[in-house]
Order: structure tokens, then sequence, then C-alpha cells
């Protein structure tokens, strides 16, 4: 991969966190103080970005996910808060809150605008098909969903940015970019969504680059979505879409065995670390870029930065060192 100009000095365009859903549920027990101080401590390591669950949950003017407080105190702590819409009450895809059928999608969008949130992101890991009703995911399903949503939120917030979902890795492109049993590669997701009309129904592409078993450097024949970028690119530039933002909402390596993950030292998730943000900096159009996890919760692979009893791994240290603007 070779450094444009416009990112050569090696500074990442952002610098995110995705703590996941068992940890936000935690910080939602906290209280306020407790809360921000989290956040603080975030801020302490240079993040500038926060990922928060934001789930329709039956009404119109409730909500699931990262509480009220939660939101606000990430926001005190001076965190740009991204939202990921979901849908508490069905799979994907999500019908009544994400079509708006009762307003809640609009009401959603104008309150969080009104707190300066402004980046929206429409479901996760939708390449996947166990986020499906039904267990098979559907990229012309979900292109359908983008072009319903799209208006309602630049019309509640014309300040918005519309995320696609975070697209997990998942095999390698196929001919034809089909799906792989139940699942498609990223890629392939993608350019089916184009095929089915998404181009100018998102503000942004979104990836979730997890590449282990191997470092982010290495190329492994395509599961490692990293090495084959340019081919992501090519289908981007195909649709018009060659300089839009990419961001990645989640990557990391376990460094535990919990939640049936293979574990990891964390000399290889520091290395891991230091690999994805090389990368991204050597693309203008990539960032925030956010690693998942902040502490491990024992249950999801510890990705975290600190173990489950609050102690700081070496891999903060390396997190922190990052530079970001």
């Amino acid at each position: 991969m070779t450094a444009t100009t416009a990112a050569a000095s090696g500074i990442v365009h952002g610098k995110g966190i995705s703590p996941g859903g068992l940890y936000e549920s935690e910080i939602n027990t906290m209280s306020a103080s407790g809360a921000r101080s989290v956040f603080q401590d975030m801020r302490s390591a240079g993040v500038q970005w926060v990922r928060l669950d934001y789930n329709y949950a039956g009404n119109p003017t409730g909500h699931g996910g990262a509480s009220d407080q939660t939101i606000t105190q990430a926001r005190m702590a001076g965190l740009n808060v991204e939202v990921i819409f979901g849908d508490g009450t069905a799979s994907m895809p999500e019908s009544a809150g994400y079509s708006a059928q009762n307003g809640w999608m609009t009401y959603s969008v104008r309150r969080l605008a009104a707190g300066g949130i402004h980046d929206f992101e429409i479901g996760n890991e939708v390449n996947l098909g166990w986020t499906w009703a039904g267990g098979h995911a559907n990229p012309a399903a979900y292109a359908g969903l983008l072009r319903t949503v799209y208006p309602i939120i630049h019309q509640a917030d014309p300040q918005a940015t519309v995320l696609m979902a975070g697209m997990a890795p998942f095999g390698r492109q196929v001919s034809g970019s089909g799906p792989q049993g139940n699942d498609y590669n990223p890629i392939d997701f993608i350019r089916q969504m184009y095929w089915n009309g998404a181009a100018g129904w998102f503000d942004a592409v979104n990836l979730h680059p997890y590449t282990y078993p191997v470092m982010p450097m290495t190329a492994d024949g395509g599961y490692n979505l990293l090495s084959v970028l340019p081919d992501l690119l090519a289908v981007m530039r195909q649709y018009g879409d060659g300089s839009k933002p990419i961001w990645w909402t989640e990557s990391g390596m376990p460094t535990g065995s919990d939640g049936n993950y293979p574990a990891f030292s964390v000399a290889q998730q520091q290395e891991t670390i230091k690999e994805l943000y090389q990368i991204a900096a050597q693309y203008p159009q990539v960032g925030p870029v956010f690693l998942y996890g902040w502490q491990d919760d024992g249950q999801d692979g510890d990705f975290g930065l600190y173990t489950w009893s609050h102690q700081r791994k070496a891999s903060f240290d390396t997190f922190a060192g990052i530079a970001a603007q």
C-alpha cells in the first residue's frame, strides 16, 4: 500500500471506541459522575469518538441501548457520539422504528441532533445472516431500507451523516458476488447493495476490519479486508463514490477465549492496534477508526484495553500513543 500525500504525516483521521453492548450496559448503571469518568479516561487516551447503541423499543418516544445519561455524559466529556440505530423488537429488516411508521426515527434524530449528535449508523453487520429474520443476509432488502431511512434522517437533521452498517469480515470474494451460505463477504455485499440501487442513499461506507488470526498488514488471500481495500475502492469508484468517507467502527483482537473466541497475547493486540492505524493513515478518506472494547467483560473475547478488574493492559499505552486529528 502506498501512502498518499494527504496522509503522509501518518496521522489518523479520528480515533474512536466502540465499547460493546455489555460494557455499555454497565456504564448505564453508573452514576453520572462515574459514567463521565469513564469517558474522560477515553479522552485521556486521545479518543475523539464513542459509538453507542440507540434502539427502537416499541414506542415513538422511547429507546433502548445507551441511556440518556450515558449519552449526555459522553458529550459532556467532550466526545463525539455516533449512534447505531437498531430495533429491539425485530431482526433485520427492521420495520416499525426503521421505516418510521410511528415517527420514532424522526423524533429520535431530532432529539439527538439537539444534543450535538449527527452521525447515524443503520444496523450492524448486516452481511451476516444471523442478523436477519429467516437467517439469510439480504443486500437488496438492505438497500431498500437505506432508501427508506436516508431521506427521513436528512429531513430531521440536515447535518446528518448516514453510515451503512459496519460490514463484518467473512470469507473471500466470490464470482458473481453471491452469498456463501447465509452470509456475504463484505465487499460482495456492498457490491450487491450498489447493484440494487443503494448509491446516493448513504453518506459513508462502514467496515469492521477484524483481521485475526493474522495481523492487519498480512495478506491472506482476501479474508483480511485491509489487504483488499483497493477492490472496495474500485467498486466505489464505479458508482461515483470514489472519495466517499470510509469509517471503521469496530476492529481489534481478542485476548480471552470467553465467548468462544481464540485468545491472543496482549503483545499481539498491541501489534494489531499499531498496524490498524498505520494502514488507516495511508487512506485520507478512512476515519474515524474505532477499536472494539474498552474494558473486558469476561463474556465477549476480552478485546478491551482494560482487564475485567479494570487494570490497564499494555495495549492502552499503545493506543494512547497513536496521533489523530
